[in-house]
C-alpha cells in the first residue's frame, strides 16, 4: 500500500521521540545540576527524608562497638508534575518541512535539562526564607546542632574578597549533629551574570594589584592570587532580578550535596504525541498536530553544611 500524507504524522513520532531522547541526554551531561544536586531516584510522590543530618565520627575501638543513633528529620519532598507542549501545523508535515519541525523537538528536550537548573538555582536563591531538614531556612544564622549550640551559613555582604575568606574559612569549621568540624572543603563559587566579572577577577586571574585609596598612599603592588584554582566558578541565569546580587559558596565533592533533585524513576521523562493521522480530533478541528513532554520530579535541600550564601 502506498504511503500518503496523512500517514506521515504517524511515521514521524519514534524518529521524533529519538530526537527527544538525544537531545535532552546531551542537555542534561552539559548541565550544572549533578553538579549543584544530589538525584534521588524513587518511586513515590512523597519521599521522607529522616535519614539527613551526619554520620557519626570514627572512635576508637574497645571492648565493644558503641553504635550513636542518627537524629531522625521530619523532612519530606513531594514531586510535581511538569509538562511542555508544541502544536505543529498538518501543512508543514505535508510540505515536508521535517527538519524544521525536528529543530522544535530538540528545544522542546533542552528546555526540559534548562527547567531542572532553574528550579535548583531558585531553590538556592529562595533557601534564605525556605527551610531544611532541620526545621530553619537553609540559610540560617542560627543552625542548631549539639543542645544549646548554633551554626550559621549565611551572610549579607557583597562579593569581595574578604568575602570570600569569611565563607570559606565558615563552611570549613562546620559542625556535624555531634559539634564536630564536617571537614567541608569549598569547591564551587555559584553566581548570576551582574557578578560574573568580578568573581573571574577573584577566584580566576593569576595576579591580583593592589591599589592605594585617598586614604592609603601604597603604590600598587601585584601579588600572587590565593583562590586561584581553589573554586569553580559557574555562572547561572537564574540569578537575575531579586537574585542577581545572590553568590554561593558550595562544596560539591559530597554525596549528599546542597540540594537534592528527587525524580521518579518509575516515571521517565515523556514525549508524546496527542492523537496521529489525518483522522485525529486535532488535526480535524485544527489542522494541527500536538506533541509534548512530561515529567514528574521536584526539588528540596541536602545538607546545609555544605552551602554558605550571601543575600543583599
Amino acid at each position: 500500500m502506498a504511503i500518503t500524507k496523512s500517514d506521515i504524522s504517524n511515521l514521524l513520532l519514534p524518529g521524533l521521540k529519538t530526537e527527544f531522547d538525544l537531545a535532552y541526554a546531551r542537555r542534561s551531561e552539559n548541565s550544572v545540576v549533578d553538579l549543584l544536586a544530589t538525584r534521588v531516584m524513587t518511586t513515590v510522590s512523597s519521599q521522607k527524608y529522616a535519614w539527613l543530618g551526619s554520620i557519626p565520627g570514627m572512635q576508637e575501638f574497645l571492648d565493644e562497638r558503641r553504635p550513636a543513633g542518627m537524629k531522625e528529620f521530619n523532612y519530606t519532598i513531594e514531586d510535581k508534575t511538569f509538562e511542555a507542549s508544541i502544536a505543529v501545523d498538518r501543512r508543514a508535515l505535508e510540505d515536508d518541512q521535517y527538519d524544521m519541525i525536528r529543530l522544535r523537538i530538540r528545544d522542546l528536550a533542552e528546555r526540559v535539562a534548562d527547567h531542572q537548573h532553574k528550579i535548583v538555582v531558585e531553590s538556592l536563591a529562595k533557601g534564605f526564607t525556605q527551610n531544611g531538614y532541620d526545621g530553619v531556612s537553609f540559610f540560617n544564622t542560627a543552625h542548631p546542632t549539639v543542645p544549646g549550640a548554633t551554626y550559621g551559613n549565611r551572610t549579607n555582604v557583597a562579593l569581595s574578597a574578604t568575602a570570600l575568606q569569611t565563607g570559606m574559612s565558615s563552611m570549613a569549621l562546620a559542625p556535624d549533629d555531634s559539634g564536630e568540624p564536617l571537614g567541608v572543603v569549598p569547591d564551587t563559587l555559584l553566581v548570576g551574570p551582574k557578578n560574573q566579572w568580578t568573581a573571574i577577577e577573584l577566584i580566576e586571574s593569576p595576579i591580583v594589584v593592589y591599589r592605594g585609596n585617598t586614604t592609603d598612599s601604597a603604590p600598587s603592588t601585584p601579588y600572587k592570587n590565593v583562590f586561584q584554582g581553589k573554586l569553580r566558578l559557574v555562572v547561572s541565569p537564574y540569578l537575575r532580578d531579586a537574585y542577581d546580587d545572590y553568590w554561593f559558596l558550595l562544596d560539591t565533592s559530597r554525596t549528599v550535596r546542597p540540594v537534592i533533585l528527587q525524580q521518579r524513576s518509575d516515571v521517565p521523562v515523556e514525549f508524546s504525541a496527542l492523537e496521529g493521522g489525518s483522522g485525529s480530533e486535532s488535526a480535524w478541528w485544527h489542522d494541527r498536530y500536538y506533541y509534548g513532554v512530561r515529567a514528574r520530579y521536584n526539588v528540596g535541600y541536602g545538607l546545609w553544611q555544605t552551602a554558605y550564601g550571601s543575600i543583599l
